[in-house]
Parts: structure tokens; C-alpha cells; sequence
């Protein structure tokens, strides 16, 4: 069903019309958009959980194939971050929609799980394994970043969005260079 409604999407939004046209091109009564409970917020937690299905199985394909080999840890979580960030590109013109949808106090620990799982992800696949405090704040430093790119790229209209990409690598770079400060005080950053 999913799959069925997500052609959808780019024209209609994350929305119950898009359920109801993906059910009916599927044969279905428009009343299978029960399928997605919690209606569109089910139609967008489905699509982030296909999302994470694929990226992990992208990554498979990227360590299979030795793309990763010899890339130091951030430039393998630059890689990643971005990958996944252009996995969004056939419906960031929508996303709006569906950060409105995901921020209802209703949605937000769905929308927070699903923004946490995305950073443990390209931590864990860049390879990070680290017990300590750091876990913790990496995961939050790119949550943040990942979740301003998103916004960004969702106005983005740069050819193949290098602006977003540029956008990505200057957060990255300033969380890198707040964690070399942070470690010259003695703290630690990501």
C-alpha cells in the first residue's frame, strides 16, 4: 500500500487523498487508508520506516562494494548523512507537510524516534561503537544537523541541491571545530 501511494504524494501531499488514490490504484476501497493507522502520521511513519529499511540496505551495498574503505569516520558520516538526506529528494517539496504532521503532540516521539534512528544509523555504519558519554551527544549533534539540512533542503532549488550539500558540510564543519574547542577546555564534542 505504500508503495502504491507514495506516487502520489508529490501532487497531493501526506495526506488521505494520497491514501485513498493509492488504494484505489490498487483496486482497494478508499476506506483501506485504515491501513495506515493514525492516517496520514501512519502514511509518514510507513515511509520512514521504508526509508531506514533501504538506507541500511544502501550501506550494505556501499560496504560490499569497498566504497567506504579509507574514509576517516566524519567523512564517512559526511557520506552517509548525505545519502540519506537525498533520499528524501522525490518528496522534499512535501516534507513541509509532513513535519507539520510529525510535530502534533501526538506525533513528536514518533518524529523523535525516527530522527534519533536516522543519526544512530550513520554513526553506527561510519563506525562509531564509543560506550561512553559520546554516544549520547554524537547522536544529538547530528540529529540537529541532520534535522536543519532537511529544512533547508526543503527550499532548496540548486541544481541536484549542492546548496544543501554545502549547507551540510558547514554544519559539520562547525560541530567539528566546537568539538576541537570544546576538547582544548578539556570538554569533549563529537
Amino acid at each position: 500500500m505504500l508503495k502504491a501511494t507514495l506516487p502520489f504524494v508529490p501532487s497531493h501531499g501526506w495526506s488521505m487523498e494520497s491514501i485513498a488514490l493509492g488504494a484505489k490504484s490498487l483496486g482497494y476501497p478508499s476506506v483501506a487508508h485504515g491501513v495506515f493507522p493514525g492516517g496520514e502520521a501512519g502514511l509518514i511513519d510507513a515511509f520512514l520506516k521504508d526509508c531506514r529499511r533501504e538506507f541500511v540496505a544502501r550501506i550494505a551495498e556501499l560496504q560490499a562494494s569497498g566504497k567506504l574503505e579509507g574514509l576517516s569516520m566524519t567523512e564517512k558520516v559526511r557520506e552517509l548523512t548525505a545519502m540519506r538526506l537525498m533520499m528524501m529528494k522525490p518528496y522534499i517539496r512535501r516534507w513541509p507537510e509532513a513535519l507539520a504532521v510529525m510535530g502534533r503532540p501526538s506525533n513528536v516521539s514518533s518524529s523523535l524516534l525516527h530522527l534519533g534512528e536516522i543519526a544512530d544509523d550513520v554513526w553506527y555504519y561510519a563506525g562509531d561503537r564509543s560506550p561512553d558519554m559520546r554516544w549520547y551527544s554524537k547522536r544529538a549533534s547530528l540529529s540537529a544537523i541532520y534535522s536543519a539540512t532537511e529544512v533547508y533542503m526543503t527550499q532548496d532549488i540548486s541544481p541536484n541541491y549542492q546548496e544543501t550539500l554545502r549547507f551540510l558540510d558547514r554544519r559539520l564543519n562547525d560541530a567539528a571545530w566546537l568539538g576541537a574547542c570544546a576538547g582544548q577546555r578539556g570538554g569533549r564534542f563529537p
